[in-house]
């Protein structure tokens, strides 16, 4: 099976909804054609950044930045994203440069349904992992 392109994943998800009654909503940034920004229409304030290759389908969320950490609770925040990783289904947390990120992987192969289920999971993980972390932060990303 030849694998999906981005191209072909934006046209299938674009205003697809969600067992909530929302949509999604998934914009190509124009000057590259290798990431889809997928919203949606009640979280706009924590896309979903996609990507495609060969081996796998990658959704990607930002979450904050080294800046936004209370200084002497960052060893403790990362205690707390460890612990967390293994009871959010689906999703893990990682960093990007100096921001941290939540992410979740498909395979090409997957159904679109797959990757929908895994886009709404991410969506969900990243309130509840924002909300769970927000003592370690110096602003509230969930009022971002």
């Amino acid at each position: 099976m030849k694998s999906p392109t981005l191209l072909n994943l934006v046209d299938s998800l674009n205003q697809t909804a969600l067992a909530d009654g929302s949509f999604l909503n998934i914009d190509m940034f124009e000057s590259d054609n290798s990431v889809a920004c997928i919203t949606i229409n009640d979280r706009e304030e924590l896309p979903i950044y996609m990507t495609v290759d060969a081996g796998q389908i990658l959704v990607i969320t930002y979450l904050f930045s080294d800046s936004e950490i209370k200084i002497e609770r960052k060893a403790d925040l990362l205690e707390a994203m460890l612990i967390l990783n293994v009871s959010i289904p689906l999703s893990a947390f990682s960093k990007i440069s100096d921001q941290y990120i939540m992410f979740g992987a498909l395979s090409p192969e997957s159904k679109i349904s797959d990757l929908i289920k895994e886009i709404e999971t991410l969506s969900d993980n990243v309130l509840e992992a924002i909300e769970a972390v927000g003592d370690y932060l110096t602003s509230n990303q969930l009022s971002a």
